[in-house]
């Protein structure tokens, strides 16, 4: 008997296991291959881990993760002070317990791969997610699930050397071209969501950069996206991610227009 055919559907459910109480509850897999040809050859990643076959995305939907984190640094009061990206390090840390024990039972190769080292490491993870049916795209610059709508995270990945397959929960799921309601369109007090070509980020950005005191909080157009409302992130999450894109934002400002 193939040893591999032993280990692929219990690595499968214990890496699912292993991950959703810590609010990681997204979880799809992907080939090498499928991810590959979906993307330019400068996000290929067939070259970051030889012989891989596997890819594992790793999300959260709703604000169960920030839960975790949340808790994280209440019993770390010095965290967020010390820490420039917080919340990536207690991504790294809390992916990288829970999985690297199990990986290394399971005799697999592996890598890991986070949005957030993009520049070195560039990886798009809007394919992955596509690729893995995970989720699906939006008018909002963020990618959509039928349960959570906009309120997901794409966290992390690993390629593995052997095949594993989760259940696809989002294929083919693009909810935007039929959506009658279109608040998305209608909240944003920039204009720069429309139905026919997407998030315009420049729009955006001088919006922002000019009103510093409109869209603090959180996105208006995302916020009243008609899909997953009960999912919402908790206001210091919204807050924290906001702040950070709006940082973001004043980098992309200073660059490209002087």
């Amino acid at each position: 008997m193939d040893t591999n055919e032993e280990i692929r559907p219990d690595l499968a459910h214990e890496l699912t296991t292993v991950l959703t109480p810590h609010g990681l509850n997204l979880i799809g897999t992907t080939s090498v291959h499928a991810y590959d040809a979906l993307v330019p050859e400068r996000y290929a990643i067939r070259t970051l881990l030889p012989g891989a076959q596997t890819v594992v995305v790793i999300g959260n939907g709703g604000g169960a993760f920030w839960d975790g984190f949340r808790a994280y640094c209440t019993a770390r009061p010095d965290y967020l002070q010390e820490r420039t990206h917080p919340l990536d390090d207690y991504t790294v840390e809390v992916i990288e317990t829970a999985l690297t024990p199990l990986l290394e039972r399971a005799q697999t190769q592996y890598r890991y791969l986070y949005p957030f080292r993009f520049r070195t490491e560039p990886v798009s993870f809007m394919h992955l997610a596509q690729a893995a049916g995970l989720a699906g795209p939006s008018i909002l610059g963020v990618v959509m699930h039928p349960v959570y709508g906009p309120w997901i995270a794409l966290r992390a990945a690993v390629l593995l050397s052997q095949e594993i397959t989760i259940p696809p929960a989002a294929l083919g799921f693009d909810p935007c071209p039929s959506c009658r309601e279109r608040t998305c369109v209608t909240a944003c007090p920039a204009g720069a969501v429309r139905a026919t070509s997407g998030w315009d980020i420049p729009a955006c950005i001088q919006h922002r950069l000019r009103l510093r005191a409109d869209c603090v909080d959180y996105c208006y157009a995302r916020y009243h996206c008609v899909y997953g409302q009960q999912h919402r992130y908790p206001l210091d999450e919204l807050r924290y991610h906001q702040q950070r894109s709006f940082a973001e934002m004043r980098k992309y400002f200073a660059h490209r227009y002087g």
